[in-house]
């Protein structure tokens, strides 16, 4: 049996483990084709790094859809800050060793003694890689399942640890905690057209000014107004640094 064949038999044995399925088996071989390798031979090879593009949007798409449905009601800015925590570089780095699916990457020999196959970086971006091409080769409700199977123990990993909470819910946490009167959101200002109208929000705690948020929704500037007035009283948010 020649490398081709071996090789597309160890790919379709890594397909039929992850769950999903290939029309073109020579998509999955791109996707896990790192370009170091083109270094090393004579015949043209295509790396992952277009697929890596596409997969990186049908991710975002699919954990945005995701949260929409798990966490309703937040504003654009707590689900992007969701979002983010859950498709970080980091994270997909986890779930690709989890998947075990670094043996099946192709590096050229450089890339491989100077360790790339355990490198975060490129875990990441074999795992959008692979989803990309699950999508172009299997359309896209193939790759949003894939995605939420991927997905869903990160969000209720999330959910757990309270990280999602929106900045008020966080402030009312953090008053209750710490035996302080809850706080007053007071609008201070409102003006513009109804369809481009702006918020002027201030927080008081304690009877005094805490945080002021502008918005263009009163939720928006009570979200910012209060996210102030948590930083004021020295509250670090993990989920903020990564």
């Amino acid at each position: 049996m020649n490398s081709i064949s071996l090789r597309f038999r160890e790919l379709q044995a890594l397909a039929l483990r992850l769950g999903i399925r290939f029309e073109n088996i020579a998509i999955l071989d791109r996707a896990l084709t790192h370009a170091s390798i083109a270094c090393e031979r004579k015949d043209s090879c295509k790396n992952y790094e277009s697929l890596e593009f596409v997969g990186d949007a049908a991710l975002g798409l699919a954990a945005a859809h995701l949260l929409f449905e798990r966490v309703p009601e937040r504003t654009p800015g707590e689900y992007s800050r969701m979002r983010a925590a859950i498709v970080n570089r980091r994270c997909l780095a986890r779930i690709a060793r989890d998947l075990d699916i670094a043996p099946a990457i192709r590096l050229g020999k450089g890339e491989e003694l100077a360790g790339g196959r355990a490198r975060a970086a490129l875990l990441a971006d074999c795992l959008e890689a692979l989803l990309g091409a699950l999508y172009l080769d299997q359309g896209w409700e193939a790759a949003r399942a894939f995605a939420v199977r991927l997905l869903e123990p990160e969000v209720a990993s999330l959910q757990a640890r309270r990280r999602i909470w929106d900045f008020k819910s966080r402030l009312l946490h953090h008053c209750q905690a710490r035996h302080i009167g809850l706080p007053e959101f007071v609008v201070v200002r409102s003006d513009g057209p109804d369809h481009r109208k702006e918020f002027e929000v201030e927080v008081l705690l304690r009877g005094t000014s805490a945080g002021q948020g502008v918005g263009a929704s009163k939720k928006e500037a009570e979200q910012k107004a209060a996210h102030m007035a948590l930083l004021r009283e020295g509250i670090v948010f993990d989920d903020e640094e990564e």
